[in-house]
């Protein structure tokens, strides 16, 4: 299973499961994150982003354009 299935089940669950703010936030979070990693590949952590956002009820929504919201999804390869 891919990280893009995990995030496409988790979205459907947030979104069924959350009264409407939540389930306003929450999968545009999600969908930021898988298009971050559409964009970074595997410098960028999916998963980590997806968790987040399940975590914080999309509050804190990654910009992929913004690197002050991806610090602690990049991943670094020596």
């Amino acid at each position: 299973m891919n990280i893009f299935s995990v995030i496409l089940i988790l979205s459907f669950i947030l979104f069924y499961g959350c009264d409407t703010t939540e389930a306003d936030s929450v999968p545009v979070c999600i969908r930021n994150c898988v298009q971050c990693k559409q964009m970074l590949g595997v410098y960028f952590q999916g998963r980590a982003c997806g968790d987040s956002c399940v975590v914080s009820n999309g509050r804190e929504v990654p910009d992929c354009n913004n690197p002050r919201t991806l610090g602690v999804f990049l991943k670094r390869f020596l």
